[in-house]
């Protein structure tokens, strides 16, 4: 795409966008690589017909093809991609993020990596999602610090079961040891089940890892149980406590597993 005129290049994006089912393929890969037989099982279409859609695609630039031992994956454009197609695509997830139709090719997508798991492709990035019961505390706490102190090699995300707001206690003890927390938001779990990679669910609540024994498109789950900081009870200093208690019990889990992790991949 880089060698074509502006002109060119937003007729192949307008072109690749004006078929539904092109749009419904690319936020099926908003959760990592798909093979065709995947997106078969998804659609129901032929595969010559998902095949001339999947060339569409990529010859605007907005999915790529790679190869990973005998599968042919496409997934989206990497982190280097033309910051057009970037912005395309970060403009077509906020459009069309509460679709129900999205949302019942999500549920597909999860039955067919179920079916046939995606191998995992060779990244650097370690890709790490925290699940709790209300995205408040815990799990909040831990994509912050992760994202803070993991260094480049991670992304780190978070989720909740039954999500809530964030108590203002939970921001400010962060803010103690110098992690600002102000653009993080509550999430919801089916944001991400069969619907984005990771390369690690960790669960830091008995609930959360009760309600998803099963959690598409995830290659290794760890449970890490701590107490519910939400639930102390006290005068505000003693509530306070029990915050602190557990963002340091995080930091140092954290911590340590970072350097297992890392030292594994070397």
């Amino acid at each position: 795409m880089e060698t074509m005129q502006p002109i060119a290049r937003a007729s192949a994006y307008s072109k690749a966008l004006s078929e539904e089912v092109r749009i419904r393929m690319l936020m099926c890969m908003k959760g990592g690589p798909l093979g065709l037989h995947h997106f078969i099982d998804i659609f129901g279409l032929a595969p010559s017909t998902l095949s001339k859609h999947l060339h569409v695609l990529e010859n605007a630039g907005l999915a790529a093809a790679v190869r990973q031992g005998r599968w042919r994956l496409y997934q989206r454009p990497d982190t280097g991609a033309d910051e057009t197609v970037r912005d395309l695509l970060k403009w077509l997830d906020q459009a069309a993020s509460d679709d129900p139709v999205l949302q019942a090719d999500a549920a597909r997508r999860a039955v067919a990596i179920e079916k046939n798991p995606v191998p995992s492709l060779k990244s650097d990035l370690t890709k790490v999602l925290f699940l709790c019961t209300g995205n408040s505390c815990r799990s909040q706490m831990a994509e912050a610090i992760l994202r803070s102190r993991g260094g480049e090699r991670f992304s780190a995300a978070s989720a909740g079961v039954a999500p809530r707001d964030i108590p203002p206690m939970t921001v400010e003890v962060m803010k103690e040891i110098g992690i600002d927390m102000a653009e993080q938001k509550p999430k919801s779990v089916m944001q991400f089940i069969g619907q984005t990679h990771f390369d690690y669910l960790i669960t830091v609540c008995p609930m959360a890892e009760e309600h998803t024994p099963v959690f598409p498109g995830v290659t290794r789950r760890l449970h890490w149980p701590m107490e519910d900081p939400a639930e102390a009870v006290g005068t505000e200093e003693e509530k306070k406590q029990v915050f602190r208690r557990v963002r340091d019990q995080l930091l140092s889990r954290i911590s340590e597993w970072t350097k297992t992790v890392s030292e594994a991949a070397a």
